[in-house]
């Protein structure tokens, strides 16, 4: 058809819908306009209304609370004549008499809260609070009708109820005051507000609300409306009510006639018109509803235009979009006869890369298409399909015509009859190479997983969600649990767990959201034999043969786990012992829930010589028993642990048990310890530190009293309680420490050194090494005050190790200085036997400096020797071997034993200047220097007398055949300089020092 005749029909179609829409919009205006004007009428003469019933209202309400007033006003005025008449009769009783006149009055009259007789100012004469203020009452300020008119005072509050005060003057000039309850007047305008729709309030002419039908909560609140003036009601022009709640009303109000008091009638502006509004509402309901009835109309006909012209575009489109979809979706028809002809759509000649336009083909040259391995297959199912009339489906391939590509197809079709009664095959193909090679691909996935599966040397499984069953195990899972692959299959995963951990399962389970991924957890299992394992689960959601399930994966830790926690027990405690260690035991502390807490810090001191005579074994064994010891008194009074070598500690929680507890301690502590062959007793001393709420942690605590028990050995006090000032005198002695040890490196220590005299050849034998400290002011810092420190600290050991260097060095000088062969004494400590290699330190001297044998002495105390006995006695021996001359220092004032003395390798011994002081005047002393003299001469020992400070100390030793001297007395220490001078001039002594002395003087 033409394109203009096509379009003609449209237009006549258009111009119909046009005139329709016109009338359909003339008869909506007129429609519009009439409802328009019944809508106003209607809201004016409502509001009209409105207006006219609050009017009457108002006027009610005027008169009403005028008549309650007035009432009550005529009541007063009963009430002032009998008082007046009591006046006149008794005017001495008068308060007495009237009190329960005015009691009674209060009773009959239930609207009033009380009534009394005050003076003009309100004071009370009858009794009661009064009236204050009376004086001041706006209302006594506004000419009345008449002078013995009432007067209504502002309103007031009392004992949690609104009062309206009440006046009445008397003829004497007394006044007779009631106070009205406001809840009289609330529930007179509560009646006439029976419907609940208008707002009535009773105001005072000061603005306070009096009575209100919103409720007795608004009474006392200010009303912020204008007073009327006229008794006659009016229409308010603004409602200052709009200000206070936001509702906007139609106010009528009118004020009480003789008192006060206005009243305000309103209505809701919204209450009024809601009708109207429904009829609003409605018209405009059926003016729209006519609209869409219009609109409706004109598109119908719009619609039907369209209509017939839309139907040939979608045949076209159809076919269209058929030939697309098939194109698009790699899809095409076919139909085949009894004859063996194929025909298919345009589609399928691009599926099978056959030429354009060939559409048809016998079924041989059709088959000469497909892979040669499908050919036989899809020719057995194509002629059982014909035979039976039954629907086929097959996939196959089939290599293109054009480039040789192999392509999967996947053909449907049935048997069909026409018409005529013509049988026929038809069906679809569709190119699924896409989709085959997908399947392929999961396929060979899967073989992969099933590999990876049944091989992996870790346990595998797959549970059912809902059921809980195995559903599927590998070998490792079998070979690690023991049981068969049947008997995993008829089990659910509660079989595997101990029966105590089933309810974690079951909570694990149900606390589960599919989807999210697991953390690793560590759970225990049980193998078919019981014994527990500790596994990792690595866990998965998966979909298994089409229900939710779960992939497991067991890693057994149960070796790693019980290496942590041997781990974690090593880093927790002390190995020998067993106890908690310094951290463990503080982390205890702090988790204890106790007011107060105190520490006992234990040092014991004799492990050391339990180990070199018996056996490393032995110390532990004693070591072990008094840890077991201090252990039941940390379970009987709170934690115990082992913080250093030698040192226990005891947590007493709560402090409440601290004396039974120490008394406890110290009797294990005094206990012997039984050995192979003897009893064990170990010194102790014990350090006490407190711990209380908000003091830190017990680690400082737990240091504390380690100080505490350093001071009690260092005093020889079994028990010390820490002090502020210990710490401080540690904080000193580290600080020293430091200097000390800044002092080595930087060579600020010298050496003076001390003559010895013989006595016997008269002449010089040697000088004793005495350490100095020179200081900044000048000064030396005694040797007690840094000695022991270096003791403890083992800065003795480089510190002595520098002294013998010096000394060697010194021994040189004096052989150049002309004194060859002089020898110079070192003394040695405990420390340097203990923690140095002394006898090394020595040779690598005496090969350094080339010192003959003879030239270097070392001076030993009796601890150094009786310490370690048999190191010492080794080390003795080797230094003998290598020249070195060796004393025993300070002799008579330890513990040797003379057995012992008699083995070691000595050269000489030195009496302690603590016998030498009084030897010329003390027998004891004496006594005790000639014993000495007699065991060191029967030894075969030099003996050297120390502290000789005067001649008749020098002349009792020199008569009892003391080999050497020293002492101030002799010589006071000096640098080396001086010492040679020194020595210089000891070459004139002939006699001896005195005699040398008194010559120079």
């Amino acid at each position: 058809m033409p394109q203009a005749e096509r379009s003609r029909p449209a237009s006549r179609r258009t111009q119909s819908a046009a005139a329709v829409l016109g009338f359909g919009l003339a008869v909506a205006v007129v429609l519009a306009a009439t409802l328009f004007a019944v809508a106003a009428a209607d809201r004016s003469n409502r509001l009209q209304a409105a207006e006219q019933q609050n009017l009457a209202l108002a006027s009610g309400a005027e008169r009403l609370v005028w008549l309650q007033l007035r009432n009550l006003e005529r009541a007063m005025r009963g009430v002032s004549n009998d008082v007046q008449r009591v006046a006149v009769a008794a005017p001495d009783d008068l308060p007495r008499l009237i009190a329960p006149f005015f009691a009674g009055v209060s009773q009959r009259q239930q609207e009033l809260e009380s009534l009394e007789l005050t003076d003009a100012n309100g004071a009370p004469l009858s009794g009661g609070r009064g009236q204050p203020g009376l004086s001041d009452w706006p209302d006594r300020k506004v000419a009345q009708p008449y002078s013995y008119s009432m007067y209504v005072g502002p309103l007031t509050r009392h004992r949690g109820q609104w009062l309206l005060p009440l006046a009445l003057r008397m003829d004497d000039g007394n006044w007779i005051v009631a106070r009205l309850r406001t809840s009289e007047l609330q529930k007179l305008v509560m009646h006439l507000d029976a419907d609940r729709v208008r707002l009535i309030q009773l105001a005072g002419n000061d603005g306070l609300l009096v009575a209100d039908t919103r409720g007795a909560q608004y009474v006392g609140q200010f009303d912020d409306s204008l007073v009327p003036t006229s008794v006659e009601p009016r229409l308010m022009e603004a409602d200052d009510d709009d200000a206070r709640d936001g509702v906007e009303r139609i106010t009528v109000s009118g004020a009480v006639p003789d008192y006060p008091l206005h009243v305000d009638v309103a209505i809701a502006r919204d209450r009024v018109l809601a009708p109207w509004w429904r009829l609003v509402a409605a018209g405009v309901a059926l003016y729209l509803l006519y609209l869409a009835g219009l609109v409706y109309l004109v598109r119908t006909v719009r619609r039907n235009a369209r209509a017939n012209a839309q139907m040939v575009e979608r045949l076209t489109e159809a076919a269209d979009n058929l030939r697309r979809a098939q194109q698009l979706g790699r899809t095409g028809t076919w139909i085949a006869d009894r004859n063996g002809t194929v025909c298919w759509s345009e589609p399928v000649s691009d599926l099978l890369g056959l030429p354009e336009g060939q559409s048809a083909a016998n079924i041989g040259e059709f088959y000469s298409i497909v892979h040669p391995d499908d050919r036989e297959r899809l020719s057995e199912h194509f002629g059982q399909a014909w035979r039976s009339g039954d629907p086929y489906s097959l996939d196959y391939r089939i290599v293109r015509r054009d480039d040789g590509q192999v392509r999967w197809m996947s053909a449907r079709g049935a048997a069909t009859r026409d018409a005529d009664g013509t049988v026929e095959m038809a069906g679809t193909v569709v190119d699924v190479t896409d989709r085959m090679e997908v399947q392929l691909a999961l396929e060979e996935t899967e073989r992969q997983f099933r590999m990876l599966f049944e091989r992996n040397p870790l346990p595998f499984w797959v549970f059912d969600v809902q059921t809980l069953r195995f559903v599927e195990v590998n070998q490792a899972a079998i070979e690690q649990y023991g049981y068969t692959r049947e008997e995993f299959l008829a089990m659910t995963i509660y079989d595997i767990r101990p029966e105590e951990h089933r309810n974690e399962v079951a909570t694990d389970l149900a606390n589960h959201r599919p989807g999210e991924r697991d953390e690793v957890k560590l759970w225990v299992h049980r193998r078919k034999d019981g014994r527990l394992l500790e596994v990792r689960i690595h866990a998965t959601d998966i979909d298994f043969r089409g229900r939710p399930s779960r992939l497991v994966l067991a890693e057994d830790v149960t070796d790693r786990m019980a290496q942590q926690r041997e781990l974690a027990y090593r880093a927790s405690h002390d190995m020998t012992s067993g106890l908690l260690n310094a951290d463990a035991l503080a982390s205890r502390v702090d988790a204890m829930d106790a007011d107060s807490c105190r520490i006992a810090c234990v040092q014991l001191r004799g492990l050391e010589l339990i180990e070199d005579s018996l056996g490393r074994e032995a110390g532990h064994d004693t070591l072990r028993v008094m840890a077991t010891r201090i252990a039941r008194l940390g379970e009987r009074f709170g934690a115990a642990g082992h913080v250093r070598s030698d040192e226990f500690a005891l947590a007493v929680c709560p402090a409440d048990a601290w004396d039974q507890a120490l008394e406890c301690l110290q009797l294990e502590l005094e206990r012997p310890i039984p050995g192979e062959d003897t009893l064990h007793r170990l010194e102790s001393w014990i350090g006490v530190a407190e711990l209380r709420p908000g003091d830190g942690k017990a680690t400082q605590a737990i240091a504390n009293a380690g100080l505490a028990a350093h001071v009690a050995r260092t005093e020889h006090r079994p028990v010390a309680v820490f002090e502020a000032g210990m710490a401080r005198h540690a904080s000193d002695r580290l600080r020293l420490a430091g200097r000390i040890h800044r002092a080595i490196d930087a060579d600020e220590f010298e050496l003076h050194f001390q003559i010895l005299w013989d006595v016997a050849y008269s002449r010089p034998a040697g000088l004793e090494t005495l350490l100095r400290w020179p200081q900044r002011n000048g000064g030396y810092l005694p040797p007690s005050e840094f000695i022991g420190l270096c003791e403890d600290t083992g800065l003795i050991v480089p510190l002595g190790r520098w002294a013998l260097r010096e000394a060697a060095a010194a021994q040189r000088l004096l052989d150049r200085a002309g004194f060859p062969g002089l020898p110079v004494a070192v003394n040695v400590s405990l420390m340097q036997f203990l923690d140095g290699d002394i006898a090394h330190d020595i040779e690598s001297v005496l090969r350094e400096y080339e010192l003959p044998r003879g030239a270097l002495h070392i001076e030993l105390t009796e601890s150094v020797l009786m310490t370690r006995p048999e190191q010492a006695l080794e080390t003795l021996r080797r230094l003998q071997s290598n020249g070195v001359c060796l004393s025993l220092d300070d002799f008579g004032t330890g513990f040797s034993s003379m057995s012992y003395l008699k083995q070691l390798p000595l050269d000489a011994i030195k009496i302690d200047q603590s016998f030498v002081r009084d030897v010329h005047r003390d027998e004891r002393s004496a006594s005790i220097c000639q014993a000495l003299l007699a065991l060191g001469h029967g030894l075969g020992l030099k003996v050297v007398g120390e502290g000789v400070e005067t001649q008749a100390q020098y002349e009792w030793l020199a008569m009892h055949g003391c080999n050497q001297v020293q002492g101030f007395g002799i010589h006071r220490p000096a640098p080396l300089a001086q010492a040679i001078e020194t020595l210089r001039e000891m070459r004139e002594w002939v006699d001896g020092p005195w005699q040398a002395f008194a010559t120079e003087r």
